[in-house]
């Protein structure tokens, strides 16, 4: 995969790709004018995703395209359903990396990566995101160039080798608190005791808020939830609506008898993370290397908890690159990583970058 191109429209795009016939991947920012039948007129393979924003350099815009092309020996493969998929082992037969974008309001993001975990190569790294909306309903968000879909996934298969870079920033609140109840993305109780009651009661405390009807997002984004794993990493989970059962939603899944807690954030220290993770994984590529290329994955609450200042987290990842590289990715619902022969992760609120080289 090549570093991503920037477009401000579809038609921007399709005009300046007349008559080319590469492979490409489409990150379509949500507010962008476009229709599927669109790409028709595009004498190549598209395959892409819907993401709330999209990110280029130190901008992001909830407009416009980024532009990817792919290798001749890079595959890809549309998942039509999260739920139920087999992939051929010869899909992976070359594959050093892959980038995964998933619709990341699904409740099946964790089977499906459990599943595509056991079916690649030993050390092959991953990186990718949830694509969505802000409006967090859910449409289709996957496209090939004949079809949206929902449930679904995209999976890129590259013979180059990838860095990765991942860090969130969060710090702790209160807990633990056992999860005693939990299904998918669904947070039903802690300590036995309804979950948003004992989140609500924490984070009021801390806040001097207090949660309405129609206010939970803008409280909650400061407040995100971490699951402990047994190596100590905190893998960090977004509370994004109570529904009508007064359990909270969740962008990806909580374990039941999972250990959680409450986390907060200060902007410093979530703007610090970013540099630290590109740097962590630029800082792996060879001295005499520069034949690569950067993407993001960055969690959308990150950016909405940052306001104004989110543009000083993309400065910050921006320093630790060559001037003639372009930082280019998306801001999506949840992030996607691993580490060589490590479970690949469904991330919420936290920064991956990617070297890829």
């Amino acid at each position: 995969m090549k570093e991503g191109i920037y477009y401000d429209c579809i038609n921007d795009f399709l005009n300046k790709n007349r008559d080319i016939e590469t492979k490409k991947l489409l990150l379509v920012a949500e507010y962008t004018n476009f229709e599927l039948k669109k790409l028709e007129s595009y004498s190549g393979e598209i395959i892409g995703a819907v993401v709330p924003f999209i990110v280029y350099n130190n901008e992001f815009f909830n407009k416009g395209i980024i532009s990817c092309d792919l290798e001749e020996e890079n595959n890809f493969l549309l998942i039509e359903n999260l739920k139920e998929f087999s992939i051929e082992d010869s899909f992976f037969k070359k594959s050093k990396s892959l980038v995964v974008l998933v619709d990341g309001l699904s409740s099946y993001i964790s089977d499906f990566l459990d599943n595509l975990f056991q079916n690649i190569p030993e050390n092959t790294q991953v990186i990718g995101g949830g694509a969505g909306k802000m409006t967090f309903e859910r449409d289709p968000v996957i496209f090939t160039k004949n079809q949206f879909c929902k449930d679904s996934a995209i999976i890129i298969s590259l013979n180059k080798k990838l860095n990765l870079g991942i860090q969130n920033g969060w710090e702790y609140l209160e807990g633990p608190f056992l999860t005693t109840s939990s299904e998918k993305n669904i947070l039903k109780t802690l300590n036995f005791k309804n979950a948003f009651e004992v989140y609500k009661q924490v984070v009021e405390k801390d806040s001097g808020k207090k949660f309405t009807d129609d206010n939970f997002f803008d409280i909650a984004k400061s407040y995100p939830l971490g699951i402990i794993k047994y190596d100590k990493e905190v893998i960090v989970r977004d509370p994004i609506f109570v529904d009508i059962n007064n359990n909270m939603v969740l962008v990806g899944n909580i374990p039941q008898n999972s250990t959680i807690n409450i986390l907060k954030g200060k902007e410093d220290n979530l703007i610090k993370s970013s540099g630290i993770a590109t740097k962590k994984a630029i800082e792996q590529i060879g001295l005499n290397d520069e034949n690569y290329c950067v993407i993001v994955f960055d969690c959308i609450s990150r950016a909405i908890f940052l306001g104004d200042r989110f543009v000083e987290e993309l400065e910050e990842m921006k320093k630790n690159i060559n001037p003639s590289k372009n930082l280019f990715g998306a801001l999506t619902l949840g992030e996607i990583a691993n580490n060589g022969d490590e479970y690949i992760t469904f991330y919420n609120k936290t920064c991956v970058t990617g070297v890829l080289c």
